[in-house]
């Protein structure tokens, strides 16, 4: 049923296309009788063949394979067979298409120039529906590669948490970051089946986040994290932070004293989201690379999913390291 549903959903337009035409010549000859009507439709007939045999024939074999010299002498003989056969069929008398061959051949070159330039239009817009689909389709599929590049890696910091405290015999220490770490597990699974996610949740992960690294620095860092704004229900990009916070504590605090601190701050307002991830320098600025590929994939996913609609500031100094991230949702 649904291929025959298809099928008449294809042969449709044709129907209207000739249906148009005999409205026209009816709208024209209101007193035409019924031979004359036969004579409209032998005249339909013959145009149908040149306008098919061109369409179905011609387009494929030789125009869209750009043999348009071949195509052009093709088109001129069909026309011009058809022009001859309606003058056979209406050689001479009163009939009101009783017309000399190069007029019969200007009203069937008619309609091959309108079928044609439906024909270039159907596939102009078919092209592009492709294209817009290929184009859907490789836009989800960078992003989730892109998104996988932060999953492995938030997992492998966290576990390498959870074994530094083991070793430490911190056990109730790892119990909690146990604990955490299956809310958190949840989260990525979650985030990683849709698009958008509320901020509320991607607060809730944060905060937890920042648990963990307090168990780990046992409290000697000074780790705050601000939130306003986020009682309006609000849906971003999952796992969009996790790269500025991650960077505060893999590079500004792999050394900690009494100065270190990773200070974090996110509103809404109106909808504009701020973020901001202020921390302590560390006297070493190993793994740049890293830092570099983080923050890359970061810049990526934001020209994806917000193209002219966010705004990314890193600000170095001596002692501290700034990120301020707006966003227009």
């Amino acid at each position: 049923m649904k291929f025959k549903a298809t099928k008449l959903l294809a042969i449709l337009p044709h129907f209207f296309f000739w249906g148009f035409f005999t409205l026209l010549y009816l709208q024209q000859n209101p007193d035409a009788d019924i031979q004359e009507c036969l004579d409209w439709v032998t005249v339909l007939g013959v145009s149908a063949v040149v306008v098919y045999t061109n369409l179905y024939l011609l387009f494929p074999i030789y125009f869209f394979q750009k043999k348009y010299f071949t195509y052009s002498v093709f088109l001129l003989l069909i026309i011009g067979l058809g022009s001859f056969l309606l003058k056979t069929i209406f050689p001479t008398g009163n009939s009101y298409f009783t017309l000399p061959v190069f007029q019969h051949f200007i009203n069937l070159f008619f309609f091959i120039i309108i079928t044609s330039s439906l024909k270039f239009l159907r596939e102009f817009l078919r092209k592009q529906e492709l294209l817009i689909k290929s184009e859907n389709e490789q836009l989800k599929t960078e992003l989730s590669l892109l998104k996988a590049q932060v999953n492995p890696h938030f997992l492998f910091n966290t576990l390498n948490n959870l074994y530094g405290l083991i070793l430490q015999n911190r056990n109730p220490e790892a119990a909690d970051i146990t604990l955490k770490l299956s809310d958190l597990m949840r989260y990525l699974l979650e985030s990683s089946k849709t698009e958008r996610i509320s901020l509320q949740k991607e607060v809730k992960f944060m905060e937890d986040y920042l648990a963990l690294e307090k168990i780990r620095l046992a409290q000697q860092a000074d780790i705050r994290l601000e939130v306003s704004g986020t009682e309006k229900e609000v849906f971003v990009t999952p796992l969009l932070f996790v790269p500025l916070v991650e960077n505060a504590f893999k590079h500004g605090l792999q050394t900690v004293s009494k100065d270190s601190f990773a200070h974090f701050s996110l509103a809404f307002q109106g909808n504009e989201l701020y973020f901001e991830a202020h921390n302590s320098a560390g006297k070493t600025l190993e793994n740049k690379a890293k830092s570099r590929t983080g923050l890359d994939n970061l810049r990526k996913r934001l020209a994806l999913l917000y193209p002219e609609k966010h705004f990314l500031e890193i600000e170095k100094k001596e002692k501290s390291f700034k990120v301020t991230l707006h966003i227009s949702l």
